[in-house]
């Protein structure tokens, strides 16, 4: 039987993961090795390796990090930590191949622990790009690191194979978070509001401002505040915000909204992490979503859900149809919130069909079955 270790060090990330993480546990022929390390350890961070343990999916190790984004100092002293608990796990657990996702920094020291072991790694999402942080230069080596490459569109496909050549074994899949809007039982307006503690009759939007790592802190909580000045001149909308991850910054754009959302607690709510299912359900339910997190490039245009994209920090990705691009001034902001707040549905399929799980677990098992 062949061994997958799935790594999974973030909320966002393992809600990508979860339907790869699913088919491979359920699979007869295959054993998950699934490890938590990163936030999902953190109780800064909302300690989400619950999520995992409500969805019941057994952990066969976590590695803490000894998580810190205050600054780049405790950020790369972290990834030593994730580097020697990587040490560790992966000789103890001896997989077949390792499967990681997307673009954070922790997959650096997981993957370069797998490449020195001797593990190939099965890479999922990569050749997008995205300039406005240092996320761009992860994922490319990653990719330089890894076996199987699992893009989700076929731009992304071509940019993987100008980078590894066109032997490499790339197979375009989709994204895999789309999956969760076909399978998930979602929550109505109605569950929702009494969730949440919304008014069913008022318009919402979804909020998740992560920072921009290239950035200064004083430049990234300058776009924070610009945000929340044009969300308090809004009228009638209720705001549901999602915390920032743990990059660099990160902590001082939470402890911003900590502060902010005193102001009026009828119309901010505010979440370390709504969970997958509801954060989800949000989404289809909302007037728009407003930030720069790739949810909203991605997995927003699927429903049509219109999109505010501040910033650079996704800058280089394929911008659908519903998404609205603006600067991080507030003026800029203002503007195109506004014009979410009246621009109809426009459902696009760029990012794929939501089949994703069982194209990637494919490829594995037939890789692992050649080697």
């Amino acid at each position: 039987m062949n061994k997958i270790c799935i790594i999974t060090a973030a909320r966002s990330e393992y809600g990508l993961l979860k339907w790869v993480i699913d088919g491979v546990h359920k699979d007869p022929d295959l054993e998950l090795q699934l490890v938590a390390t990163g936030a999902h350890l953190s109780e800064e961070h909302g300690k989400t390796v619950r999520f995992i343990e409500d969805d019941g999916y057994p952990i066969a190790a976590r590695v803490d990090m000894h998580l810190s984004s205050d600054n780049r100092k405790d950020i790369v002293r972290s990834m030593g930590y994730c580097s020697l608990g990587m040490a560790d796990v992966l000789s103890d657990l001896e997989p077949d191949i390792v499967v990681v996702l997307g673009d954070r920094y922790e997959l650096l020291p997981i993957v370069s622990a797998a490449l020195v072991l001797g593990i190939p790694v099965a890479h999922i999402s990569g050749g997008d790009i995205t300039e406005g942080a240092i996320d761009n230069e992860v994922r490319n080596a990653v990719s330089m690191m890894s076996t199987l490459h699992f893009p989700g569109v076929e731009s992304s496909a071509e940019n993987l194979r100008r980078m590894l050549g066109k032997e490499a074994r790339i197979y375009t899949a989709g994204e895999p978070g789309l999956e969760s809007f076909l399978r998930f039982d979602l929550m109505s307006r109605d569950e929702l509001a009494e969730s949440i503690g919304l008014d069913v009759a008022r318009p919402w939007c979804l909020v998740t401002l992560h920072s921009e790592t290239k950035l200064s802190l004083e430049e990234n909580l300058d776009m924070a505040r610009s945000l929340f000045s044009v969300m308090q001149e809004t009228q009638d909308v209720q705001y549901v915000i999602s915390k920032a991850n743990a990059d660099y910054g990160g902590t001082q754009i939470n402890e911003f909204w900590d502060e902010a959302v005193k102001l009026d607690k009828e119309k901010y709510h505010l979440f370390i992490s709504l969970g997958q299912r509801r954060y989800l359900s949000f989404m289809q339910q909302a007037a728009g979503v407003i930030g720069n997190s790739s949810s909203g490039i991605v997995e927003a245009p699927f429903l049509g859900i219109p999109v505010v994209n501040i910033g650079d920090r996704q800058k280089g990705r394929h911008l659908c149809k519903n998404v609205i691009q603006c600067d991080r001034s507030k003026n800029g902001v203002h503007s195109a919130i506004e014009k979410m707040l009246r621009q109809p549905k426009i459902v696009d399929t760029y990012y794929g069909d939501g089949h994703t799980a069982s194209r990637i677990i494919q490829h594995i098992k037939k890789y692992l079955n050649e080697k």
